[in-house]
C-alpha cells in the first residue's frame, strides 16, 4: 500500500521558493518530500486554528503552509514564506 501523498505547489509558492537561495530551496524541497512520505508526522507540523489555510510545516526559518486532502493524497503547498512574514 502506498501512503505517499502528491505534492502540488502554487504559483505563489514556486514564486517564492525561486527567490531563496539554492541551500535553503533544497532544504525546503526535502522537508516536503519527507511530508509526503508521511504527512500525518507531528514533526515541525502543526493545524492551524482560525485560519484559511489548515497546515504550517517548519522548516528552518521558513514556513511551508499547505493543505492536505486525505481521500485523494495530496499535499497542496499554498506559501512558503520566511518566519518573520508568515501569516
Amino acid at each position: 500500500m502506498n501512503n505517499r501523498y502528491e505534492v502540488q505547489f502554487t504559483d505563489i509558492a514556486l514564486k517564492n521558493l525561486k527567490r531563496y537561495p539554492k541551500k535553503d530551496q533544497n532544504f525546503i524541497l526535502t522537508n516536503i518530500e519527507k511530508l509526503a512520505e508521511d504527512p500525518f508526522s507531528k514533526t515541525n507540523v502543526k493545524k492551524l486554528i482560525n485560519f484559511d489555510i489548515s497546515y504550517r510545516l517548519r522548516v528552518g526559518n521558513y514556513r511551508v503552509f499547505f493543505e492536505r486532502e486525505d481521500v485523494l493524497k495530496i499535499i497542496d503547498v499554498v506559501d512558503i514564506l520566511p518566519r518573520k512574514k508568515s501569516y
